[in-house]
């Protein structure tokens, strides 16, 4: 059997891309593990005004957990907010977001006893819009 990708997608009202049949993405490694301000991604500071992140962390078979982020982005600042988390009773990691004016680093710090955690995400960017210039000048 060929594939074939017209199968699967079309144009969808007001440009989108339209998945056919209730189609799914799934996602899988190749994963990373947790310590301590390991880095899940990062990227020039002028790409992206903003970033939605949602990671999968899984340290065994009892010790799952899912956390979706939003990251906004100026030159000398960054602003993260975790907008949604679920796991099996504990959390497994700690998210932090840090800039100077080159990139940015979003970074996963697992907690005690977590450590060695294998993690995998997907991200949307959204490009800026305008400029970007530093607010000390």
């Amino acid at each position: 059997i060929m594939f074939n990708i017209a199968n699967y997608f079309k144009e969808g009202i007001k440009k989108t891309l339209l998945v056919r049949n209730n189609g799914s993405t799934s996602h899988n490694g190749p994963w990373k593990q947790a310590y301590t301000n390991t880095q899940v991604e990062r990227w020039h500071a002028g790409e992206f005004s903003s970033a939605e992140f949602t990671i999968s962390i899984d340290y065994n078979n009892t010790n799952k957990e899912i956390v979706k982020a939003i990251v906004a982005v100026g030159v000398d600042y960054a602003n993260l907010s975790v907008v949604g988390r679920s796991n099996l009773g504990n959390d497994l990691v700690d998210l932090s977001v840090t800039v100077n004016q080159s990139y940015v680093d979003l970074l996963i710090t697992a907690k005690t006893g977590y450590e060695g955690a294998k993690f995998i995400f997907t991200a949307n960017y959204f490009q800026n819009q305008n400029p970007l210039t530093s607010w000390h000048s």
